[in-house]
């Protein structure tokens, strides 16, 4: 399902055009092997969400009914809450995956080059990138190499022991 819904690089651009001419003029199209979001800046969070629920639908060519136990929307704190989660890569499959804050970064700076990004979401962005910043130094989080493949790694190790003679192939 992830892969209907993802939007790659290519597609972007059309996306933020189709939310532009909905109004919503802030908006960061995020897709990652662990998700697909838009975050948005919007004055009516029940119309936007109806929006870009369809939006999903269409571009995964899917009817809205089969997509809509894979979508949620949150507002408010609860969405500044998200970002940081997310930006701090502890909303990952591999909490504490270096590689999130760099897409998360790349998402931002792709909508502020299609004029998508202005006061009130760039201020959130940079706000998580510091949390972020701060969670990565002042806890143990990135004190390993974390990724999919360091975790399968662990857990082979820990259901077949010594690993040192195999060969693995991911």
């Amino acid at each position: 399902m992830r892969d209907r819904l993802f939007i790659d690089e290519a597609k972007a651009p059309h996306v933020l055009e189709q939310l532009a001419e909905a109004g919503i003029e802030q908006a960061v199209v995020m897709s990652t092997s662990d998700r697909v979001e838009i975050q948005a800046v919007v004055a009516d969070p029940a119309a936007a969400e109806v929006f870009v629920r369809a939006l999903f639908a269409r571009n995964a060519g899917l009817p809205e009914s089969e997509i809509a136990d894979q979508l949620y929307c949150i507002s408010g704190d609860d969405a500044v809450r998200h970002l940081f989660a997310v930006a701090a890569s502890l909303d990952s499959q591999t909490v504490g995956e270096p590689q999130v804050l760099g897409q998360f970064r790349e998402g931002h700076r792709f909508s502020q080059a299609h004029g998508m990004a202005g006061p009130e979401l760039d201020a959130v962005f940079h706000a998580a990138y510091s949390a972020a910043k701060r969670v990565r130094t002042e806890t143990e989080i990135g004190h390993r190499p974390v990724s999919i493949a360091s975790a399968a790694g662990r857990i082979a190790r820990d259901v077949q022991g010594d690993l040192s003679s195999s060969t693995v192939l991911i």
